[in-house]
């Protein structure tokens, strides 16, 4: 019998190989339609680039023509999930992509070209997946797939736990509002929740059916962590966190030869990872560091003033911020847009406004950035108040309002309350603090790790965010409302089956 298994296995593994070749053969003949330079003029990207999406086909091919138990599962809820998604697919997609960025990530891979403004593996995600799905609907529909096959795994994975009858509560969380709107975003964090939630549900489903490590998911949960970590600046706890909660979750990772495997495998992918980015030798990271974070200070500086900074007191370090920033643009653009300014870096760009001195040189920038550091260690207070300020602004998007009377204004009344609600951002990091509160008294290992990275996920994104956008806390927004679903689904199944002989387990 098991030599037959392998046998069929073998046949597949050669019929997947097969489809995925022929796959690439197919979509290859489109590239001249879908890139606009020669595949070859940027070898390195290209052949990274070609190798990945030649795995995701087969291993996309092979799932489906192994077609085992746990296949047929995941597909069945991923259909039923599919379906309100087709009402989001035929509202959404002939808007074109969501956000001029998305444009602009679009036209660097179209180009071939790593893009490192929002880190190579965002345009290596769009390249890749445009050479599985030719055009510029590739990165899109590849996204909904990711989606809709993550919501059949919660699904199928929590039903098997708890039954079906309350694993198919786990749609609620894939249903909210904020889900939904992004399920045709193709930007990072669209994309980066999804990872970061498989990641950590694989390994929670894993640890409470008790499942071992294996070599091959040792160093696919350690790869994953190691684009998480790299791919958003607030993913950087991951690289001590993920291993952790491997430990934590696979006991027979809990010894000294597999502590160091785990520990050597992971700093080598987190490295290899990054070299696309930064080089395999890393240099000037102090100075390409500022350069990214010039947003940030403007930002800051600019919302700062809108504070109350004193600018009697710090008049030396405005001088050498005004050498390349005009701070007479940014007291003017604080009287006329006032708290409109945490929507972006507006000092920037905005129409009416040039905020950026034009004849400024590399010496006035390094200026600048010595007067913006030493405002904001000068003025905690300010600083803070600017932060505060900032998140508020992106965890009240929507008011509860009546405008107008009917049926209409009614209706219109209603959709605002559930967006007011569904948008508030204040609910689910109150949950991630009871949470890590109840994880820390209760002793529970696993809780403790998972909501302390997230609170360190938050202060980040609190401290460094250079806008006041609710997608930079959607992360912990969705994993918080994804985890009090899970949790409330195991009160209430070990409520219904408090004399059964299967172990109730704990989620946190």
């Amino acid at each position: 019998m098991g030599k037959l298994k392998d046998k069929l296995i073998d046949k597949s593994n050669m019929i997947a190989l097969s489809l995925a070749l022929v796959h690439s053969i197919i979509t290859s003949l489109l590239y001249g339609k879908v890139f606009t330079v020669e595949p070859f003029s940027q070898p390195v990207n290209f052949i990274i680039c070609r190798i990945a999406a030649f795995v995701i086909l087969f291993l996309i091919y092979r799932a489906l023509v192994i077609h085992n138990e746990n296949t047929v599962g995941i597909l069945k809820y991923a259909l039923i999930y599919f379906i309100p998604i087709i009402a989001v697919l035929i509202f959404k997609l002939p808007q074109g992509f969501l956000s001029n960025d998305e444009r602009l990530i679009f036209e660097q891979a179209t180009a071939l070209a790593d893009y490192t403004w929002f880190y190579y593996l965002t345009t290596y995600y769009y390249i890749i997946t445009m050479m599985i799905i030719p055009g510029w609907l590739g990165p899109v529909l590849m996204k909904v797939l990711l989606q809709v096959l993550f919501a059949g795994y919660t699904v199928f994975r929590t039903s098997k736990l708890f039954g079906k009858k309350y694993g198919v509560f786990m749609y609620l969380v894939f249903l909210l509002p904020p889900v939904l709107a992004y399920t045709t975003s193709a930007h990072r964090i669209p994309v980066y929740f999804l990872l970061y939630a498989f990641t950590m549900f694989s390994m929670l489903m894993d640890r409470l059916q008790e499942v071992k490590s294996t070599g091959i998911k040792v160093v696919w949960l350690l790869f994953l962590g190691a684009i998480l970590t790299q791919w958003r600046t607030e993913g950087i706890y991951l690289a001590v966190i993920l291993p952790i909660l491997m430990f934590v979750c696979y006991p027979d990772l809990r010894n000294k030869k597999s502590i160091i495997r785990v520990v050597l495998i992971s700093l080598l992918l987190q490295y290899l990872v990054q070299i696309p980015q930064n080089g395999a030798l890393p240099v000037r990271m102090g100075d390409k560091a500022d350069n990214r974070m010039g947003p940030f200070y403007a930002y800051t500086i600019t919302n700062m003033f809108g504070n109350g900074l004193d600018e009697d007191k710090n008049a030396e370090a405005i001088a050498e911020v005004d050498r390349y920033l005009d701070v007479s643009e940014i007291k003017r653009i604080n009287a006329e847009l006032g708290e409109i300014n945490y929507e972006d870096v507006l000092i920037l760009y905005y129409e009416g406004f040039k905020g950026r001195r034009e004849n400024a040189t590399d010496e006035d920038y390094r200026a600048y950035l010595h007067g913006c550091q030493t405002i904001f260690k000068n003025n905690p207070d300010v600083f803070i108040k600017t932060r505060i300020g900032a998140f508020h602004y992106a965890a009240t998007p929507y008011n509860i309002e009546w405008k107008e009377g009917g049926i209409t204004g009614f209706a219109k009344f209603v959709i605002s309350i559930i967006k007011t609600i569904a948008y508030n951002l204040y609910v689910p990091h109150l949950i991630l603090f009871c949470m890590f509160i109840y994880s820390l008294i209760k002793r529970r290992a696993w809780g403790f790790f998972f909501t302390g990275g997230l609170i360190c996920h938050f202060l980040i994104v609190f401290i460094l965010a250079p806008a006041s956008y609710f997608k930079y806390y959607f992360p912990v927004y969705f994993m918080m409302y994804f985890m009090l679903d899970l949790i409330i689904i195991k009160t209430v199944y070990a409520r219904n089956n408090k004399d059964s002989s299967k172990p109730v387990t704990e989620v946190l």
